[in-house]
């Protein structure tokens, strides 16, 4: 993970993600991407202020007016309603980046994530006090100037931009009010989304690419590799097993998938039923595993507890990028990583093994970057039933 990802994360630890989520009641999924928007679509606003050096000087004072726990105490009460404490202090900074355009900016973050419209508002008031409390730490710090945020958000607009899915661009379109003038355009409706939808991992990658540059005075960051970006997984639904476990997944995804395999006496373990993981992250390069990886992870430990009788094999493979050599010890290490973290969940260590098989059977076409994406995966066989 870079430094610029691992500082936003460390503000936002993933205790505090499973209490968001609780205190919202959504989903972790949800608010963990709900955050990533959030955070993409204030940058983006903030880009199109970078042409207003007095908007820059209010900005850079905003942020270093900040308190350095202002996170912490905006978690410490209700995220909600008109209580919510996370959004004490910084309505005048949303309205102000995102001007008329508030409320759809919501409307499509809330279509996206699946959060209902309290929580998409709870989660959009977190990411802001991330946003000024980084900045914050960065004028105080390391001496960051309203010209040298204006330099940052000039060079990388277009980029903020290409790091939102379709729409939200044409939803920030509208003219934002003057920096610390609440806009007056009439509001918003601000509908709930009605079935909560797929987690477009497609756009996770410009996103953590452009958010990874926002480290302006640090290390140049690198990116992340997401296997089966492209995945469209559907609604989430419920999911009951054996042994009395629901669980919340995509209609789409592999745990169903996995599920009817196992169940199907007709079916039996061999060597090309492989099950590919949709939603694993790792750092580019690093077998070190994503925290957002830790949802689909519990799922399948939760199967393969509710059928103790099953063994698997986790499989590991690469895009043809770099040496063979390199990417078979990658593969290798990214398959082992994920069967322990299983085994860290209480699967028996006997039920499982992992072996890498770097570059060798592709999915897809290696000549383009979406076909290397999706050879890098990770995949389950089932060798007993």
């Amino acid at each position: 993970m870079s430094t610029l990802l691992a500082s936003l994360s460390s503000m936002l630890k993933r205790s505090d993600i499973e209490g968001v989520a609780r205190n919202l009641g959504e989903s972790e999924q949800a608010v963990s991407r709900g955050m990533d928007l959030s955070t993409a679509s204030i940058f983006s606003a903030l880009a199109r202020k970078a042409g207003d050096s007095d908007a820059m000087r209010q900005v850079v004072d905003f942020a270093s007016k900040t308190p350095s726990n202002a996170l912490a105490s905006a978690l410490s009460g209700p995220l909600a309603g008109p209580g919510s404490s996370v959004m004490s202090g910084i309505e005048r900074f949303l309205a102000s980046i995102f001007g008329g355009s508030q409320g759809a900016i919501l409307n499509s973050i809330g279509r996206e994530t699946g959060l209902r419209a309290a929580g998409t508002a709870g989660v959009m008031g977190l990411a802001a006090q991330s946003v000024l409390s980084y900045i914050g730490s960065k004028v105080r710090d390391e001496g960051l100037t309203a010209t040298g945020l204006s330099d940052f958000l000039r060079r990388e607009g277009a980029s903020f931009r290409s790091a939102l899915p379709p729409g939200f661009n044409e939803t920030l379109s509208s003219e934002p009010a003057p920096f610390g003038v609440r806009a007056t355009a009439p509001p918003q409706t601000y509908t709930e989304p009605i079935r909560k939808r797929g987690i477009p991992w497609l756009w996770m990658v410009p996103l953590v690419a452009i958010l990874l540059g926002i480290l302006w005075l640090a290390m140049r960051p690198k990116s992340v590799s997401i296997p089966n970006p492209a995945a469209n997984l559907g609604n989430l639904i419920s999911i009951s097993l054996p042994d009395g476990t629901t669980l919340s997944v995509p209609e789409r995804g592999v745990e169903g998938r996995l599920l009817a395999f196992i169940k199907d006496p007709n079916r039996a373990p061999d060597a090309t039923s492989w099950f590919d993981f949709d939603r694993l992250l790792f750092d580019t390069g690093s077998a070190t595993l994503q925290p957002q990886s830790q949802d689909q992870l519990g799922s399948i430990a939760a199967i393969l507890k509710a059928y103790p009788n099953v063994h698997m094999r986790i499989g590991g493979y690469t895009d043809n990028t770099g040496s063979a050599d390199a990417n078979l010890k990658l593969s290798n290490d990214r398959a082992n990583n994920v069967m322990a973290e299983l085994v860290r969940m209480g699967i028996s260590q006997d039920r499982l093994d992992a072996k890498g098989y770097g570059e060798d059977h592709p999915v897809a076409d290696n000549l383009t970057e979406e076909g290397r994406a999706q050879n890098r995966r990770i995949s389950m066989l089932v060798t007993q039933k």
